[in-house]
C-alpha cells in the first residue's frame, strides 16, 4: 500500500491530547487553545474536526484559559456572600 504525507489518520481523543501536550511541552510558554490551532495548522485538519478529539479534561483545560483570556465569561463566577 503507498502511502502519501498527506494521508488522513484517524486520531483518538487520547493521541490528540498526547499532540497537544507535545506541542505544549516543545513550545512552553504556550497556550493549550494556542497549541491546539498550531495543531491544526501543521496538519491541516479543521478546528472543527480538531473540536471533536477534545476530551472533557482538555475542555474544562481550554475553558480556563479562556477565561483568563477574557475570551469567554465564567458561567460559574459567584461572588463571594455568605447566607
Amino acid at each position: 500500500m503507498n502511502t502519501t504525507p498527506n494521508e488522513l489518520k484517524i486520531l483518538t481523543q487520547k493521541e490528540f491530547e498526547g499532540a497537544i501536550k507535545e506541542i505544549m511541552r516543545l513550545r512552553h510558554p504556550i497556550t493549550s487553545i494556542d497549541a491546539i490551532l498550531l495543531f491544526c495548522e501543521q496538519t491541516g485538519i479543521e478546528v472543527e474536526t480538531a473540536a471533536s478529539l477534545i476530551s472533557s479534561k482538555m475542555k474544562g483545560i481550554v475553558e480556563n484559559e479562556a477565561i483568563k483570556q477574557k475570551l469567554i465569561h465564567n458561567k460559574h463566577a459567584r461572588l463571594p456572600i455568605e447566607d
